[in-house]
């Protein structure tokens, strides 16, 4: 009788001793089974399961950073930003792992972190760069770091450079660069898109009235200073020149006009009205004046 309690205990003990491992083993399966399937809720509870049953230092980081996708998946942020960080500390990272922590962060607004994970991942990775660069123009953009914003842009596809809303940015950022020649092309390109782009508007209506004015004012003090008829023909060849600007800003001014009649823009137009001598219309912007 007490020879077969002893077998009894010692076949209760075998079984303990091989369920462990296997139930664990089990729960991981279920997990990753259920991944595949798309029930990542399921997936959630079976790692949560396998967690909580495994010590902790036997728990390599890829299983913590597929957790954290299926947590992810079902938008329980928190739970999945925490595996990934148990990931992290098993010195575990991939592409997938970054991409998901940058989206994270951008739906939390914590640009700080979302612009980590995703210099993290241009890096230290070359999938779907595409995706990852345009969302790093508009993080420089935003917080101003116009240089970096230029060096992605240079890695953008094409198909993004040519976005309205990547352009008007791209435009901004060479505005605050002083880089005219960039500014004068990419306005014409904005405005054949939005023929009611303000910023574009204002820099050719800008450009050829500088121009206008500055010429008509060097001009004028040439030929104050030697009114001979050698120079006054010049002046008048040079007041040609002067007009055919005026004339090419003022469609620009009058549909800045059109969409908001400010007083910054009839200073303009009463000037340009006024050097085409048409004292009526000069007369008509100056009342916006103040």
């Amino acid at each position: 009788m007490r020879i077969e309690k002893y077998i009894a205990i010692i076949g209760i003990l075998a079984l303990a001793s091989c369920s462990g491992p296997k139930s664990l083993t089990s729960f991981k399966d279920n997990a990753e089974n259920a991944a595949l399937q798309g029930n990542h809720n399921l997936a959630v509870e079976s790692w949560q399961q396998y967690f909580n049953q495994q010590p902790a230092e036997e728990i390599n980081g890829a299983s913590y950073a597929k957790a954290a996708q299926s947590a992810f998946q079902v938008g329980n942020n928190e739970l999945a930003v925490n595996w990934f960080d148990q990931a992290r500390y098993k010195n575990f990272s991939s592409a997938e792992m970054y991409a998901s922590l940058a989206k994270i962060f951008r739906t939390e607004d914590n640009l700080s972190k979302e612009l980590s994970a995703l210099e993290f991942y241009t890096e230290n990775f070359n999938e779907n760069l595409s995706e990852i660069n345009a969302r790093l123009f508009e993080i420089y953009y935003e917080i101003e770091m116009f240089d970096r914003a230029l060096t992605v842009w240079d890695k953008l596809e094409q198909t993004s450079k040519n976005e309205l809303a990547n352009q008007e940015k791209f435009f901004q950022i060479n505005l605050e660069k002083k880089n005219t020649e960039v500014c004068d092309s990419l306005s014409l390109v904005i405005l054949e898109k939005d023929s009611q782009n303000i910023e574009a508007l204002e820099w050719n209506a800008k450009k050829f009235y500088v121009k206008a004015e500055n010429r008509y004012k060097e001009e004028m003090e040439k030929y104050n200073k030697n009114k001979t008829t050698k120079q006054y023909r010049i002046l008048l060849e040079e007041l040609e020149k002067v007009t055919a600007d005026f004339k090419k800003a003022l469609p620009f001014f009058e549909k800045l006009w059109e969409i908001n009649p400010e007083e910054k823009y009839a200073g303009y137009m009463a000037n340009i009205y006024a050097r085409f001598g048409n004292e009526e219309k000069s007369n008509y912007y100056k009342k916006y004046l103040n």
